[in-house]
């Protein structure tokens, strides 16, 4: 949200080819053109803005990668 389209770009791309594999966002990581390579940790943010279709991607998430999610409900 904070980053440039081009950091935003490296971010995505490092991804992609594994060079990430720690990663801090909000829902936007769970979007379908969003590859992940070798990703260890997702920190995700907001997470009571998802809806059933985004939960349901972290749960596909949580089985291959370590997922921390993040809300202010207490």
């Amino acid at each position: 949200r904070f980053r440039t389209a081009k950091e935003q770009k490296a971010v995505l791309d490092g991804l992609a080819d594994g060079t990430v594999d720690i990663v801090v966002g909000t829902h936007k990581l769970l979007q379908p053109t969003i590859r992940f390579k070798n990703l260890g940790l997702a920190i995700i943010d907001e997470e009571h803005r998802f809806g059933v279709r985004h939960k349901e991607q972290l749960k596909n998430l949580r089985s291959e990668v370590d997922v921390l999610t993040l809300t202010a409900t207490p």
